[in-house]
């Protein structure tokens, strides 16, 4: 079994540290578990910092607490790894302080924060603080160009249920393994695009239609008979009704359904064995047409399949 299909629970705490600067080795272990960042101590000589790990494949949970120090993401960095994934931060106790596209948040317990690996940004908290960091896919959440809304309450309604669901998680750490980690991590990920989606004020047929046929898209994507009237005539609505819904957002019906294939096809590509061929992951994400899956995967992605494999 390689690492990739390995479930993973580790316990890090600087103040066992029997020798050298803990400041370093905040360093190393951090950028093991997030990639290319840079540090701020506020104290590096007495700095203290812990972390619990939980990972599977490409989801990972981590509870971390530590003294005051500020992270950084340059251009630089961005460029040096072209890690394009998505943090939820989820604060504890204390407050992460967020700066990214030029928009500042303040995340408090009772809130969660994202911040994209894409772009160049700054975490700092100034003393003592603890949070859940939790790792999305790029392009798993409806937010990828950007937006105001960096900042979810955590304190009341679905925001709520996430916050428990992800605390439940790490606290059962021990009594899950990697399916079930991965099946409740997949749902945290749903949920918060239902976060992430515009409301109407009052809810509409259309409003319905389009999130039914997002839900069984991301379902059923994989499958390569589904194509816009098979969903259509699986939820019982007419190929107009689904096509006005999703006009609505910007999109249609075969927009979406290729999309989702080419998210869950570099996902894969960034998670399978280096023995699983390009053909495979494919076919495994719903592309009957080889051909046809590498030109759609470039024309989104400005990439061949196997370049974002070598990334």
């Amino acid at each position: 079994m390689s690492l990739a299909e390995t479930y993973v629970v580790e316990k890090t705490d600087t103040a066992v540290l029997s020798a050298g600067e803990p400041a370093d080795f905040w360093a190393e272990h951090v950028c093991r578990n997030h990639g290319t960042l840079t540090f701020r101590f506020a104290a590096p000589a007495t700095f203290r910092g812990g972390t619990i790990l939980q990972r599977y494949g490409g989801h990972q949970l981590i509870d971390f607490w530590s003294d005051g120090i500020v992270y950084a993401r340059s251009l630089k960095d961005v460029r040096s790894d072209g890690d394009e994934s998505v943090r939820l931060l989820v604060p504890t106790v204390g407050t992460l302080h967020l700066s990214q596209d030029g928009v500042n948040r303040r995340v408090k317990p009772g809130q969660a924060g994202l911040v994209t690996k894409a772009r160049p940004f700054d975490l700092a908290h100034s003393g003592r603080a603890r949070a859940w960091v939790m790792n999305l896919p790029a392009g798993a959440l409806p937010q990828d160009e950007g937006t105001d809304r960096v900042l979810l309450d955590f304190g009341q309604g679905l925001g709520s249920v996430i916050g428990n669901m992800i605390a439940q998680l790490g606290a059962q750490r021990r009594a899950v393994d990697g399916t079930a980690f991965t099946s409740v991590s997949d749902t945290i990920i749903e949920l918060l695009a239902l976060c992430l989606r515009p409301r109407p004020e009052l809810p509409d047929t259309l409003a319905a239609v389009d999130a039914a046929v997002r839900d069984h898209v991301r379902r059923h994507a994989a499958d390569p008979e589904l194509d816009p009237a098979a969903i259509a005539r699986a939820l019982g609505w007419s190929l107009r009704q689904v096509q006005l819904a999703l006009q609505r957002s910007g999109t249609s019906p075969a927009g979406l359904l290729r999309a989702t294939r080419l998210d869950m096809a570099r996902r894969l590509l960034r998670e399978a064995p280096a023995g699983r061929t390009i053909a495979d992951i494919a076919h495994a994400s719903g592309f009957r047409s080889l051909s046809a899956f590498g030109a759609s995967f470039k024309a989104r992605f400005g990439v061949t399949p196997q370049d974002a494999r070598g990334r």
